[in-house]
């Protein structure tokens, strides 16, 4: 029991050490070093953070900046751009809930209540947005209390 006890002593002795000696060797690489200063911010564009863009990148500036967002009956909005912006809109609109049709791509689908928040992104991202609607109902205006499914009267 005694050779136990004294062993286990030693592991513990051996693992202070060594946590020791990292903490050593950190303390004099931070020393050594010339603390580099806060770089400028070099892009211009405020990417919000999402789990899609979790290390808040900013979108690459848009090669075909049109834009086509229409109102959908299911209360939703397609959002039409060129293939070549999937990785863009990924990045802006993934934290929105926005995802690729799998029966249409190009087209991204983005549920109403989140469309103004995308239209900012969008816009401040670059993108010229062109607002089409389905049936009568300007996309600016929709609502689902107002305008919805069914109106009851």
């Amino acid at each position: 029991m005694d050779e136990q006890q004294k062993s286990r002593e030693e592991i513990l002795a051996a693992i202070k050490a060594k946590a020791d000696a990292i903490r050593a060797q950190r303390a004099t690489t931070v020393k050594g070093e010339p603390s580099a200063p806060a770089a400028a911010p070099s892009a211009t564009l405020e990417t919000p953070v999402s789990a899609v863009n979790a290390a808040g990148r900013p979108a690459a500036k848009p090669t075909s900046p049109k834009i086509t967002a229409l109102a959908t009956v299911t209360q939703g909005v397609e959002i039409a751009a060129d293939k070549a912006e999937d990785e863009n809109l990924r990045k802006l609109l993934g934290g929105l809930g926005a995802y690729q049709n799998p029966l249409h791509p190009g087209i991204w689908q983005l549920d109403y209540r989140y469309y103004d928040e995308a239209k900012r992104r969008l816009k401040q991202a670059g993108y010229e947005v062109e607002e089409d609607q389905y049936g009568n109902i300007p996309l600016s205006k929709w609502s689902p209390h107002l305008w919805g499914w069914s109106k009851v009267e």
